[in-house]
């Protein structure tokens, strides 16, 4: 019986274990959104409401932002009994607490340009108890709009274009005249756009990146640039320096930037740069590559060639002489040497007019290498230099000769300086390549009205287009503008350019249609 006694009592004590249910107060418990996880309950800071108690929701608004110190404000209604609120991000899966404060009002930074940063706020009552929390909110600073580039569409046209921004959902464009304030023009979500314009206005544009989030908008730095809507190469003056060229160039590339651009393929020999200015495709198959200016007083050249340049920008969505401009320049691009001997330029437009030399008095159209010949004399730039490709400017040239034989069609427009007569004569037996001169030398000559140069009996000991004829093998003519002494005055600026502006458009038709 007493054992019997002592099976029921073990029995009984087992069953009230059994019985009696297991709990965990949930008052060490934070209050966490969506799934909770050990792991964001062990890191998360804050303490929370007693078991029970709900926690109030705390509204929250965006009352202002800086793009450039990268922070936001925020605003929250206050909660009853709270003594201080916490200002929380989420940072590698779990919520860090980066501030602490008494105030309704923070100001944010935020960790990056672009970067989405999910915030919320927490109250919390004089014992630390958190009494309440806001909705959890995604907000960012989108990054700066960067390459932000005009081109001319027609003298009333203008598109601007940009990369993307990194958090942008959209962008608003802003547009300014000379004087006035910035006028909100649009806003977009692509990253490009074209305004109007006024001929000969000058124009500040703005492309601020916008990010729309659940409390509003929060605007990036923005990209600004300016315009001016006017045509930049005069021919109104004696003297066509490098300088202007330089600044005439730079001018082109950015007003017409998707259609023109520049490099740098070498140095004079006192330094300054030798430029190559791209008109149309890069990546065309065919080019055409006008060297001027290789005399110094022949810089009648590099004006008429750096207006004809910008009267095909100027018309570059037209249609000219039956040809649509961007469809020829698609297919066929041109180079542009417009000043192949700098230095000798200087010289003759401040020191000795009649210069034809470069720096070391050597004439540069006597140092290339093929039939080269020493003579001349170097102290009135006439020396053709104790070798072939002496010298910088010639190196440049020959360089960039050799680079678009190699990866495109090429034929080559020489400008030369002075008697307006073209020269196409070809004293070897490849036919096809007579061909090919014999069309451009007619082409030149219907263009421009010039003479034959065929009575011409100066030598030609290496010349540049003997050697690109002989050695290199692409056709080349040679076009001598104007009709008096060189330098050319100016009053023969606006002629020859009209004689002219049409040569390598035609030239360019040519190869694009040549099988």
């Amino acid at each position: 019986m007493r054992k019997q006694s002592a099976r029921i009592y073990i029995a009984a004590l087992i069953l009230s274990f059994i019985l009696v249910p297991y709990t965990i107060s949930t008052a060490a418990l934070p209050a966490q959104e969506g799934t909770k996880t050990t792991e964001n309950i062990a890191d998360t800071l804050q303490e929370p409401a007693a078991s029970g108690e709900p926690l109030t929701e705390i509204p929250i608004r965006l009352t202002g932002s800086d793009a450039e110190e990268k922070n936001i404000i925020l605003e929250w209604d206050t909660v009853n009994g709270a003594t201080e609120y916490a200002v929380l991000l989420w940072d590698n899966n779990a919520w860090k607490e980066i501030d602490r404060t008494q105030e309704n009002v923070e100001i944010v930074p935020l960790t990056d340009y672009g970067a989405t940063n999910t915030l919320k706020i927490c109250a919390y009552s004089v014992e630390q108890k958190q009494i309440g929390e806001s909705t959890q909110v995604n907000v960012l600073i989108p990054a700066k709009v960067k390459k932000l580039k005009t081109t001319a569409y027609s003298k009333t046209k203008v598109k601007l274009r940009w990369d993307a921004a990194k958090g942008a959902d959209s962008y608003k464009i802003y547009k300014k005249q000379d004087g006035k304030k910035y006028k909100l023009v649009k806003t977009i979500k692509k990253t490009d756009i074209r305004l109007d314009v006024k001929d000969k206005e000058t124009y500040q544009f703005k492309v601020v990146p916008v990010f729309n989030g659940t409390l509003g908008t929060i605007s990036g730095n923005a990209g600004i640039i300016s315009y001016s809507n006017k045509e930049f190469v005069s021919m109104d003056h004696q003297k066509y320096t490098y300088t202007e060229m330089c600044g005439d160039i730079q001018s082109l590339c950015k007003k017409y930037s998707e259609y023109v651009s520049y490099e740098t393929i070498g140095y004079s020999e006192e330094g300054r740069k030798i430029y190559d200015v791209i008109l149309g495709n890069k990546d065309a198959d065919k080019t055409i590559l006008v060297v001027s200016t290789l005399h110094a007083r022949e810089y009648v050249a590099t004006v008429v060639c750096m207006k004809q340049l910008e009267y095909y920008l100027l018309n570059y969505n037209k249609t000219v002489d039956g040809t649509k401009l961007s469809d020829a320049f698609s297919k066929c691009n041109v180079h542009y040497v417009m000043m192949a001997n700098p230095d000798g330029v200087t010289i003759s437009q401040t020191k000795k007019p009649y210069w034809k030399g470069n720096a070391n008095g050597i004439d540069l159209n006597h140092n290339f290498p093929y039939s080269f010949k020493k003579g001349g004399k170097r102290k009135n730039g006439s020396y053709s230099g104790a070798k072939a490709a002496g010298e910088s400017e010639t190196k440049a040239i020959i360089r960039l000769t050799k680079k678009l034989n190699k990866t495109q069609t090429l034929a080559v427009v020489n400008y030369h300086a002075m008697g307006q007569i073209v020269f196409g004569d070809y004293k070897r037996k490849n036919k096809a390549l007579r061909a090919d001169i014999t069309d451009m030398y007619k082409i030149a000559r219907n263009t421009t009205g010039y003479s034959s140069a065929a009575g011409y009996s100066a030598g030609s000991h290496g010349n540049y287009r003997d050697y690109l004829l002989y050695k290199v093998k692409v056709p080349s003519i040679t076009i001598e503008v104007g009709r008096i002494t060189c330098p050319v005055p100016k009053y023969q600026y606006a002629s020859t350019f009209n004689r002219n502006k049409l040569v390598v458009l035609r030239e360019a038709v040519w190869l694009n249609e040549k099988k």
